[in-house]
């Protein structure tokens, strides 16, 4: 049997824009999503083993391959 993965959000985090001069773009409030990633192969007694991904996120990054949970916070912060 093949070693399976799965990801579940452990935490999301939101951070208020940077302040910035009048003479520069406006910033955007940004996340960070914490993955915990589940790797296990019944066969191996060594499995399961937890890994934590982190990822940060601003308004202009592509949300492909983040979990619908973080995609649903980050179109509600970054709606205008």
């Amino acid at each position: 049997m093949a070693i399976t993965k799965t990801q579940t959000v452990q935490r999301v985090e939101c951070y208020p824009a940077a302040h910035h001069q009048e003479d520069q773009e406006p910033t955007y409030p940004t996340l960070m999503v914490v993955y915990n990633e589940v790797f296990d192969d019944p066969k191996d007694d060594d499995l399961p083993i937890t890994a934590t991904k982190v990822v940060n996120l601003s308004k202009d990054d592509g949300l492909e391959g983040q979990d619908d949970f973080v995609k649903t916070i980050a179109n509600a912060l970054w709606s205008e």
